[in-house]
This record gives structure tokens, C-alpha cells and sequence, in this order.
């Protein structure tokens, strides 16, 4: 009798530690996005969790066998994880990250046909993946300025908690107005979403936007160097021309399809203190320039500027277009070519 009593003490210690080592359990099902890339012939290598914004190992590694799986452990506080799959691809190894609020209790992760993750069965998942739910069915509707109502609702109702900077992120963030409001709303929220990693990030990138040049502002410059010179944007902005500036690239198929247009007001008042520039964004210079060839452009162009441009301009999106007065003041700045050609059009009376 003792010495059962002593085997079922024994077993009681080792079920006791283990309950103190792993306090939560996350069951996953892939099964969507692992039938997506078997068809494209691509292949999942391995995966782990994540810390979301350092990209910091929770787990090791493991080899990918079946797109059902489970990982089990222990957390102090929660945090913002990312499930990271990485995908062999004939374009190399590529990693893909899919995130969730890691807390004690068992959650279950999945990824739906539409290649969208969601999780459930804790706090911080139950009500951020239920709220995304409900504003992606308004956003589908139509109503996406309720929708922008509806996230900061929901930051301010949960400034207290995690799930508040992720949705920080579903703000628009388009302009200095946009971005104002983005700053404020974080400065409702209490210190731990305010000093999290990701929050800071987007305040940077915020008050970046906020000190970008907008229309009316002065222009900024930058330099690059290519074939051992430097090239600054002030070369030609603020010489006394007017100066339509096109941030493109060889590879981006509407900004070869917008350079004709840009050719042709070059050609059409060359004349008139007016000229045009092409700045390659992101953009290999071998390939700028043989682009350029093809294109006969006959403007000047600045090669190599990777993306300091887009930073210190503030876009994301190619071709973009900034009309420049003879001072270096904006005049127009956006995707929309229409714009300067509609300002040029008033200037010189045509």
C-alpha cells in the first residue's frame, strides 16, 4: 500500500510541473494555405512561433509533415505571436507570418480558403478576431468610413490591452491629417500599447508623415550615388522651371505605361521653363537604363535611389508624380498624372 501511495504521490509531482511548464496549447489547421501552394508547387519547409514584432523564437523549428499540428508551453504575460511557415518557392525561401494573441488557455488557430487567420478560445482572440470580423462584414458592405468609426471604438474600449495596438494598424494612415489622428488615438492608450514595438514603429512612421512634404511646402532633397557622382534631387528642383518629377520603375508595368505621357508634356513645353525628371525607385540601374532606352525618354533621370525617395516623400505606391514650382514648392503630388497635367495646363494657359 505504502509503496502505491508513494507511485501515485510521484505521479502527481511530475503532472504538478508539468501543469507548471505549459499553461497554454495552440492547435492549428493550415489546411487551406498548404493545398494553395502545393498547387502552385511550392512546398512548406518547417515551422515555429514567433514573437510578432522582434521575429524572436518562441519555439524551435520543426519539419512540416501534415497541415494539422499543435504547439504547447508557457507564457508569463501575453504577447503578439506570429505562426511563421517557411515556404520553399522557385524564387527561394521565402517566410510567411500569421499572427495571434499568445495567452494561457487552448487556442485554435486557422487559416480559412481565403488565406485570412483567425483565432478563438482565449480572451485577447475571442474579442479581437470577433471585432475584425464584424468590420470586415461593414468594410464589404461599403461602409468604410464606419469602419475606421468602429476601429477607433474599439482602440479607445481596449486601450488597456494588446489587441488595441494591433488594431491600431487598420487606421488609415494615407495623409498628415490621417496621421495626426493615428498619433492622438495613441496617446489615449495606456503605457504598455503606447511602449510596445509595434506602436512605436507606427508613431515613427506617423511623425515621419507628418514632417513629409506636403503641397505647399518647400521641396527636400536628397542625394545618391551612382558611377561615382553624387546626384541630388536639387539639381534640377528649385532652378527656376517648373519640374515634373516621376518616381518610377522598369519593372512596374503602369509606370512604363505613364511614361509616354510624361514624354509628351516634356516635349510640349520644354520650351517654357518646364522640364521633366525620372527618379528609378527600388530599381536596378542596368535595367532603369535600358528601360529608359526603349522608352526614348529624353528627360533627365536619377539612378539608384532605392528608397530613400518613397521615405523621405512618403508613398508606397509607383508611378507617382510631384509637380515642383520654380522655387521648389509643391504644386500637386499623388498616383493621379491627370493632376499636373491639369495644373500645367492652367499655368501656361493651355
Amino acid at each position: 500500500m505504502r509503496k502505491l501511495f508513494v507511485i501515485a504521490l510521484f505521479a502527481c509531482y511530475v503532472i504538478a510541473g508539468w501543469a507548471q511548464e505549459n499553461n497554454y496549447t495552440v492547435s492549428c489547421d493550415i489546411t487551406p494555405v498548404a493545398n494553395y501552394f502545393l498547387k502552385r508547387g511550392d512546398t512548406i519547409a518547417s515551422f515555429c512561433l514567433a514573437d510578432f514584432a522582434t521575429k524572436e523564437p518562441i519555439t524551435e523549428k520543426s519539419s512540416y509533415r501534415e497541415p494539422k499540428f499543435s504547439f504547447s508551453g508557457k507564457v508569463e504575460t501575453p504577447l503578439i505571436a506570429s505562426l511563421q511557415l517557411e515556404m520553399k518557392m522557385k524564387g527561394g525561401v521565402r517566410t510567411l507570418g500569421y499572427f495571434f494573441f499568445l495567452e494561457p488557455g487552448n487556442i485554435v488557430f486557422k487559416i480559412d480558403d481565403k488565406l485570412q487567420n483567425t483565432a478563438e478560445g482565449t480572451p485577447l482572440n475571442d474579442v479581437f478576431f470577433g471585432a475584425l470580423k464584424e468590420r470586415y462584414q461593414v468594410y464589404q458592405a461599403g461602409e468604410k468610413e464606419k469602419t475606421q468609426k468602429m476601429a477607433k471604438d474599439y482602440i479607445l474600449q481596449h486601450k488597456n490591452d494588446l489587441t488595441a495596438v494591433m488594431t491600431l494598424s487598420y487606421l488609415k494612415q494615407d495623409t498628415k491629417d490621417d496621421a495626426k489622428n493615428v498619433l492622438s488615438i495613441i496617446g489615449q492608450c495606456n503605457d504598455k500599447v503606447q511602449q510596445h514595438l509595434i506602436t512605436k514603429r507606427l508613431a515613427e512612421q506617423m511623425n515621419i508623415k507628418m514632417a513629409g512634404p506636403a503641397i505647399g511646402d518647400k521641396f527636400k532633397d536628397f542625394a545618391v550615388e551612382y558611377d561615382g557622382q553624387t546626384h541630388r534631387l536639387s539639381d534640377y528642383v528649385g532652378k527656376g522651371n517648373y519640374v515634373l518629377v516621376d518616381f518610377w520603375a522598369s519593372w512596374c508595368g503602369p509606370c512604363r505605361a505613364g511614361v509616354p505621357h510624361v514624354i509628351a508634356l516634356y516635349e510640349k513645353y520644354k520650351d517654357k521653363n518646364f522640364t521633366a525628371l525620372g527618379v528609378a525607385v527600388n530599381d536596378k540601374p542596368e535595367k532603369t537604363l535600358e528601360a529608359a532606352k526603349n522608352l526614348k525618354i529624353p528627360y533627365p533621370l536619377i539612378l539608384n535611389t532605392e528608397l530613400i525617395a518613397t521615405n523621405l516623400y512618403d508613398f508606397n505606391a509607383i508611378p507617382y508624380y510631384i509637380l515642383f514650382s520654380p522655387d521648389g514648392t509643391i504644386l500637386t503630388r499623388g498616383n493621379n498624372f491627370g493632376e499636373a497635367k491639369a495644373k500645367l495646363e492652367e499655368i501656361f494657359g493651355e
